[in-house]
């Protein structure tokens, strides 16, 4: 009875990682989203239109990136339990193999963290008006 419980907690896993794949998948599209817009952008701009018809792109960019960390996340958290289960094991291979991918999973996280943070950054600062801007005189 031990091995089925196993087998039906690596079907839940594995039901759950799909979803995160999905969501995956979904920020993927919203960053060809992004792009297409900024090609439509470009191409007004080059026709001597108004990009400004065209909607921001900022937001879309943050939302996806939003969703990746979250999702990147998950898997971090999969790799350490699977690092966890390996070294239990007394398996070197499968715990050298597990712990490869937990450093994989936390260099691709801080990554999409970091891309996160510089997409609100320089949203930020295009909103914020510089203070010199703001205080002098006409």
């Amino acid at each position: 009875m031990g091995e089925r419980n196993e087998l039906e907690q690596d079907l839940k896993k594995l039901n759950v990682s799909l979803v995160f794949l999905l969501l995956i998948i979904v920020a993927v599209l919203l960053s060809l989203w992004s792009a297409l817009i900024q090609r439509d952008q470009i191409e007004l701009l080059l026709e001597g239109g108004d990009a400004s018809q065209v909607p921001p792109v900022a937001p879309i960019r943050c939302a996806g990136s939003a969703i990746t960390v979250g999702c990147l996340g998950f898997f971090l958290c999969l790799a350490l339990e699977t690092h966890r289960q390996a070294r239990s094991q007394g398996a070197p291979a499968a715990e050298r193999s597990a712990q490869v991918n937990v450093w994989a999973s936390l260099l691709v996280l801080l990554a999409a963290i970091l891309r996160l943070v510089d997409l609100q950054t320089i949203e930020t600062e295009r909103q914020t008006p510089l203070l010199e801007e703001t205080t002098l005189p006409d």
